[in-house]
């Protein structure tokens, strides 16, 4: 019983529509289910991912400031040490510039510890005095301890209290350290390798501990500095709402990455909380080889890294750490102009013709740079050194240089005053223009603090940019004019927030730098604003164990219901397939009564469902069965059965009729009455049967169409009522197959013994036209048949006729010749018009196939023609002799019909007009 129960249900369970219907929902909603889980959990992650790095990214624009900032003052600190090796080192080198000037000078004497001239009594003296030139000017002392200074007052900004002797003192000693390494590191750079493997195995370590002596002193001095500010920054860094429990951010600069060593970051928030579980996430393998993945791919294309974020995913202990990867730039001014102006390189539009005069203007200044050169260097080494303001030629040529750095930017006004720039793409586009003179000023001071807001300010207040934009002018007059080598009081009030880094000279080549770059070429401008700025990369660590696993958790109770909501499917789908079953197999059963035959069933009524459309449409079905079949029976033994298709597919079209080009076909038995008054009427009909059955099928073959038999003569059609391919060609081929055939049948008559003699010589006519003729059934509601009418019509059977006057087969018009001389060899006859016609008809015998010709063939339809040409153009006498020839060697029917025609010729020449055509007067 039990047994009994359980195999019924593996059978609902396992065969039949119902066991595939349940498992096919079942299955079909557990894998929807399935995939909306993962999908759910993809969008999940990606958005708790997203989440992450909004929480963050307040908080890292924070840090990449800060970082910036501690990277000023580190920069300004390693500055200031350079500037006092350069200035020691700068003075001994540029004392050679000096010149002797001859003063005079008042005697004086000591008289009580004073200097006295004794109110000039003792007269005066002429020396000799070593004076500063142009040359011999550098940065001094005094501009080292305002810098100094500036760096004092922004570490105690930044801190809230001042910094200590000692601490600066550390902080001085580190940058000493970086300078002192890094000018080593220099000068071992410029020896060339030792040869000896085993020294330059030694050279290269002695290079790469350089290498990581400054790494470890400037990461030290980035750390000093970064815990001066930590106390004050933690408080900002809380306000933001960074959650050091879940975020640890690290900044890596270049001098970071050294082969084969660990990066030490330059800032860590671990300073701030070390308490948390990511503060004691050390650095492993995978985590180097991204930093390194990442430092390498912003190298290699840095103006295509934008400042997109490059995700990587650690499994660290029990924990799941996701790290963000983001470029660091310094300078943030001339950063943006430089993305700005790479994004917009390929839709520049209107404003490509600043690029195509910027390309020129370039090309321009890179001629006049090395002239400059070459003249400053020759101002150098005169006795004295010549002042470069004082040279005319030195002047000249920046007067010519300045002229083309404003028509630079009058063609850039120029542009945008006739193509207004849109809003959406204003700092894009107006990069083009402030790019080089931003990055100067950039790249020339040094900042004590950097004003977030002065980008966004530049395009949003003409006010502001009009005052940067005179302070870039300023820059460029006081390097063009080369009045003096250190920036005027002047020039120094326009940047209180900043000193000049450089002397006139050194600010001199970082112009000649940017001016003779191409903006927007393989080597353009933004690239090298990007490599110089790209200063390391920002990581950001996320401890998001926790919420990744929630959203496993939800996945886990997603799949369980999926589960659950399968089975209560499967056992749904199970009772309502049981009732679709049952009308299928009710459907069923009555479909297989009409696959037997039986067109008198009526299936029943499925309700107002599918099922009911189903029964109807079905019932339908089995009522035009019925009537197909019972025209089928009327219509098959009168019609070709292609007609018949087409008429049980759309009989009103076929009787509605068309006109269209078709292939008419005629042919007939000769001297067929003979024959039949000869036979009896069993072998009459055996005969004709035999005959048409043959030529039926061969005409079938080349898909023609019966029209119908009048007696022993076959119409046929191609070409209607169902396209055909080649229809004239085939028609054509299945006439030289019939003829063929007839032989093969006589022989086989004659084999036998079949019939009479004279079937045994049985020749037939067949004529074939092409041209446009109506098509369809035609004649009373009551009686029609499918045939064809018109000219192309009648003159078909008129040819077919006309195959007996010439004694040939095969009798096709020019139409026909037309389109099958390239496959057919054919013999061109005569030229005729036919009874109730005005156009002459040129006339074709088919004789066989192209190729199949005998040598014999091609000799007499050459001469045969050939005395048709005569005969054409009224050569008459001519053309006789040769018909005439051509009759008594071949006994050819033409050649006698044409040689008779031209005796009559003879004896009553045509009218003068005369077309060569011969008027029949008979059908």
């Amino acid at each position: 019983m039990i047994q009994s129960g359980l195999t019924s249900v593996w059978k609902i369970l396992s065969e039949g529509i119902r066991a595939k219907l349940a498992w096919f929902t079942g299955t079909l909603i557990a894998l929807t289910i399935l995939l909306l889980s993962i999908i759910t959990v993809r969008q999940q992650t990606a958005i708790l991912s997203e989440s992450y790095e909004k929480q963050a990214a307040v908080s890292k624009n924070f840090i990449a400031s800060l970082v910036m900032e501690i990277e000023n003052i580190s920069q300004n600190l390693i500055r200031i040490e350079e500037f006092k090796s350069r200035i020691e080192r700068q003075r001994e080198e540029l004392k050679k510039y000096r010149t002797a000037k001859v003063v005079t000078k008042k005697k004086t004497v000591s008289v009580f510890g004073f200097q006295t001239n004794l109110f000039g009594s003792l007269g005066t003296s002429k020396v000799v005095k070593k004076v500063d030139t142009f040359f011999s000017v550098y940065l001094t002392k005094d501009d080292v301890d305002i810098l100094e200074r500036e760096i004092r007052h922004q570490l105690r900004e930044a801190a809230n209290r001042n910094i200590s002797e000692r601490e600066w003192n550390t902080l001085v000693n580190l940058a000493a350290s970086y300078v002192r390494n890094e000018a080593k590191y220099l000068e071992i750079q410029k020896q060339t390798p030792p040869e000896d493997p085993e020294a330059k195995t030694d050279w290269e370590t002695n290079v790469k501990n350089l290498k990581k002596e400054i790494r470890n002193h400037k990461s030290q001095l980035d750390l000093f500095i970064a815990k001066f500010y930590a106390d004050s920054k933690k408080r900002k860094l809380e306000e933001l709402g960074l959650d050091t429990k879940l975020f640890r951010i690290q900044t890596f600069p270049l001098s970071a990455m050294i082969q084969g060593e660990t990066s030490l970051a330059s800032f860590d928030t671990q300073i701030i909380d070390n308490t948390s579980p990511l503060a004691n996430f050390d650095q492993f393998d995978q985590m180097e080889e991204s930093l390194v993945e990442s430092f390498q791919r912003f190298s290699d294309d840095i103006s295509s890294v934008d400042e997109n974020e490059k995700q990587y995913v650690y499994e660290w202990e029990d924990r799941e750490i996701q790290a963000l990867h983001s470029p660091l730039f310094r300078h943030q001014n001339s950063t943006k102009r430089a993305f700005n102006l790479s994004s917009v390189k390929s839709s520049l539009g209107d404003y490509r013709e600043v690029i195509k005069e910027d390309y020129r203007i370039t090309k321009e200044l890179t001629e006049l740079i090395p002239k400059l050169r070459e003249r400053i260097q020759f101002l150098k080494n005169a006795k004295p050194p010549i002042p470069p303001a004082k040279d005319k030629l030195f002047t000249s040529f920046y007067k010519s240089y300045g002229e083309l750095i404003d028509e630079r930017d009058k063609i850039f006004d120029e542009v945008t005053a006739n193509y207004p720039i849109p809003l959406e793409t204003w700092e894009k586009i107006e990069a083009l223009r402030s790019l080089r003179d931003v990055t100067l000023e950039d790249w020339v001071l040094m900042k004590f603090k950097t004003d977030p807001t002065e980008y966004e300010r530049y395009y949003q207040d003409p006010d502001v940019r009009e005052i940067q934009r005179n302070r870039w002018k300023a820059i460029r007059k006081w390097i063009l004019s080369a009045e003096q080598e250190t920036p005027t009081k002047e020039l120094k009030k326009l940047f209180p927030d900043g000193s000049f880094g450089h002397s006139r000279s050194e600010s001199e080549e970082i112009m000649w730098k940017l001016d003779g770059t191409h903006l927007l070429e393989s080597e353009n401008v933004p690239n090298l604003v990007l490599r110089d700025n790209f200063s390391g990369l920002i990581r950001t660590l996320v401890d998001r164990t926790d919420g990744i696993r929630a959203i496993k958790d939800n996945r886990n109770q997603i799949v369980l219901t999926a589960i659950t909501i399968c089975l209560v499917a499967i056992l749904f789908a199970i009772f309502i397939s049981g009732v679709v079953v049952q009308k299928i197999r009710n459907i069923i059963r009555s479909a297989e009564d009409v696959g037997q035959g039986n067109l008198h069933v009526h299936f029943e009524d499925g309700g107002n469902d599918e099922f009911g459309n189903l029964t109807v449409a079905l019932n339908q079905m089995v009522s035009g069965l019925k009537e197909r079949e019972k025209m089928r029976g009327v219509l098959g033994s009168m019609v070709d059965p292609v007609v018949v298709g087409e008429a049980l597919k759309d009989l009103e079209k076929l009787k509605q009729g068309s006109e269209k080009i078709i292939t008419a076909f005629f042919s007939d038995i000769a001297g067929f009455s003979t024959i039949s008054e000869k036979l009896n009427s069993k072998e009459l009909a055996n005969l004709l049967n035999e005959y048409l059955s043959a030529m039926t099928i061969i005409l079938k073959h080349h898909d023609g169409v019966l029209d119908k038999y009048i007696g022993d003569a076959i119409v046929g059609v191609f070409n209607a009522p169902l396209d055909v391919e080649n229809h004239c060609l085939k028609a054509v081929s299945a006439s030289v197959e019939m003829r063929d055939k007839l032989e093969v049948l006589k022989a086989e008559w004659i084999e036998k013994n079949k019939y009479i003699p004279e079937a045994h010589t049985m020749k037939f006519r067949i004529g074939l036209n092409m041209g446009y003729a109506k098509v369809g059934f035609m004649g009373t509601d009551a009686l029609a048949s499918y045939t064809m009418m018109g000219d192309t019509v009648n003159l078909a059977a008129r040819l077919e006729a006309a195959g007996k006057d010439y004694g040939v087969c095969i009798l096709v018009s020019e139409f026909v010749h037309d389109e099958v001389k390239d496959y057919f060899f054919t013999r061109k006859l005569d030229i005729v018009r036919v009874k109730g016609k005005t156009k002459p008809v040129t006339l074709y015998e088919i004789r066989t196939k192209k190729g199949d010709e005998t040598e014999e063939d091609r000799k007499f339809v050459e001469a045969y023609e050939s005395a048709l040409f005569s005969y054409l153009n009224r050569k008459f006498e001519e053309a006789g002799k040769k018909f005439y020839t051509l009759l008594t060697t071949n006994g050819d029917e033409a050649c006698k019909l044409l040689w008779e025609r031209c005796q009559y010729y003879l004896e009553n020449p045509p009218e003068p007009d005369w077309d060569g055509a011969f008027t029949r007067t008979k059908k």
